[in-house]
């Protein structure tokens, strides 16, 4: 996987993004920073789901008929 360490390190701002979350959540933050914290964690999903979405499939290389 050519952008295994781009998606650990999207990966690991996603797990501070939720713990995040749960600080605001345990600490009585206000509706709209727990509602701006999910917004961006949604982001940083979309992000990761991109950038594996453009990752050619390791496995149906591996089959794909040689020219």
């Amino acid at each position: 996987m050519r952008y295994k360490n781009n998606v650990l390190d999207r990966l690991m701002t996603l797990d501070t993004a939720v713990s995040r979350i749960d600080v605001l959540v345990n600490r009585g933050g206000t509706q709209e920073q727990v509602n701006e914290a999910i917004e961006k964690t949604k982001e940083a999903i979309e992000a990761i789901r991109e950038m594996v979405s453009v990752e050619p499939d390791d496995f149906e290389q591996q089959f794909a008929p040689r020219q």
